[in-house]
């Protein structure tokens, strides 16, 4: 069957309604730990993992012809249904479990501080309720990338602060338990993938590998970049305010970040990153108030922002 993620959504949709209805292979309150596998009417299977009787998340779903979608397929293709959870009348329900506050951490290797060792079913707390809190975003896409690589974790609320006193799809916390490790390119779309390699290429260049980046850059590229904000940002607020704007070199859209999540200024910060190390000050120029990149390394930054686009946001130039 070829299923895609719309369609997943639509089936999970059906339960939370009542339309489609589960019947656990065992009482989930019964037997709290380990994964529960419930036969939907419509043909289905799901299974989902039980921590002492909550909701932790879909593992795996089998459908009528024989095929699965593991938690790797999710994970690569269907973040809307790795990330599904549904609210407390829902979960009790449908599938007798008790709901849970849950969302995603995100730590860069050279700062996992209490994270190192986090594993699925480990507990990270902090030891006063003082700042810096653990901060649980709700959504993938809220999730802050400022260095990478690092890791990724999909994690319970243990204990929140409270008030959260703050604006945004986030929660303040003192101590979380790990549901599980998730790739990180889930935090840069569809096509994650790809971009991921991009910062890896990035992350190594020499001034050999500039120097090749701005010889073999396309003339319409950066126009291309320019088009593809306009026809991105028209996509997620219904309307393109400003559609006359020159977008080329931007990385970041205010609170939208791009379609990419935060994978234009990482790749930035890499050249930026390389530049340094290798040439240092002769690679950019400064005044009072900016520094910027010049020469080759210039160029190769504004190829590798030009080749984040091409391969993660592809289908803003079909």
């Amino acid at each position: 069957m070829n299923i895609s993620e719309d369609d997943v959504l639509g089936v999970l949709k059906q339960i939370e309604t009542g339309d489609i209805t589960l019947v656990p292979d065992h009482d989930p309150q019964e037997r709290i730990k380990g994964d529960v596998l419930y036969r939907a009417s419509n043909g289905w299977t799901i299974e989902v993992s039980n921590w002492s009787g909550e909701f932790s998340g879909i593992v795996e779903i089998g459908l009528p012809d024989g095929s699965v979608l593991d938690i790797d397929h999710l994970d690569r293709h269907m973040p809307g249904v790795a990330e599904y959870f549904p609210d407390e009348d829902v979960a009790w329900r449908a599938y007798r479990m008790k709901a849970v506050e849950t969302g995603f951490i995100y730590r860069s290797d050279d700062n996992l501080c209490r994270f190192t060792d986090a594993k699925e079913g480990a507990v990270v707390s902090n030891p006063s309720r003082k700042p810096p809190w653990i901060i649980v975003d709700h959504s993938l896409r809220g999730v802050t990338v400022a260095r990478w690589p690092g890791r990724l974790w999909l994690a319970q609320v243990l204990d929140r602060l409270e008030p959260q006193d703050h604006r945004g799809n986030y929660t303040r916390c003192v101590s979380v338990k790990i549901l599980r490790e998730m790739p990180t390119h889930n935090l840069f779309g569809p096509y994650g993938e790809q971009v991921e390699q991009v910062l890896r290429f990035a992350a190594g260049l020499d001034r050999g590998g500039a120097e090749g980046l701005a010889s073999h850059r396309h003339p319409d590229a950066a126009e291309l970049t320019s088009q593809g904000w306009h026809r991105w940002q028209a996509l997620v607020t219904g309307k393109d305010n400003r559609p006359d704007r020159d977008m080329r070199g931007v990385v970041t859209a205010s609170n939208l970040k791009s379609p990419v999540g935060h994978g234009l200024s990482l790749a930035h910060r890499a050249v930026w990153d390389a530049a340094e190390r290798i040439d240092g000050d002769a690679a950019f120029e400064e005044d009072e108030d900016e520094r910027w990149l010049i020469g080759p390394w210039a160029a190769a930054g504004s190829a590798m922002l030009e080749t984040v686009w091409a391969l993660g946001a592809r289908e803003l130039f079909d």
